[in-house]
């Protein structure tokens, strides 16, 4: 008889009753700490198999990024937050083309007045602080 633990692990080492990744945990590597996932991860995502680089995101949020290749390195984006979600968007373009809603004439002109008089700057200064941190505490 299958117990909980492994009915919600039942399918290729993803947690079912969320449907959101690996499990994992803390672990001492000698005179380091590290994290322990399942097997199954490494498997499913032989990518994760050679360096990771971490990126704390928000309180309790850690994004774990592979290192890429030396060819690679040089075309990598520069956030990684922002390279994470791009490729999360693509993921979820390609699984679910059903859901993608043309910009029609009307939603644009919708946008254009809700931002009417805004003004913009790409180099703006938003500071150090997460703008997250609320959202979180």
């Amino acid at each position: 008889m299958a117990t909980q633990k492994s009915k919600k692990l039942a399918v290729g080492g993803i947690d079912q009753s969320t449907k959101s990744g690996y499990r994992g945990k803390q672990t001492r590597t000698g005179n380091s700490s590290g994290f322990r996932f399942e097997g199954a991860l490494f498997r499913s995502h032989p990518e994760f198999n050679g360096d990771v680089r971490a990126h704390i995101i928000a309180p309790g949020r850690m994004l774990v990024v592979a290192e890429p290749a030396e060819q690679e390195r040089e075309q990598e984006e520069d956030d990684p937050v922002l390279a994470a979600f791009l490729a999360l968007l693509a993921k979820d373009i390609e699984e679910h083309p059903e859901q993608l809603i043309p910009l029609d004439e009307e939603l644009a002109n919708r946008a254009a007045w809700l931002t009417r008089g805004m003004n913009v700057s790409i180099d703006e200064d938003l500071g150090d602080d997460p703008l997250l941190d609320e959202l979180f505490l």
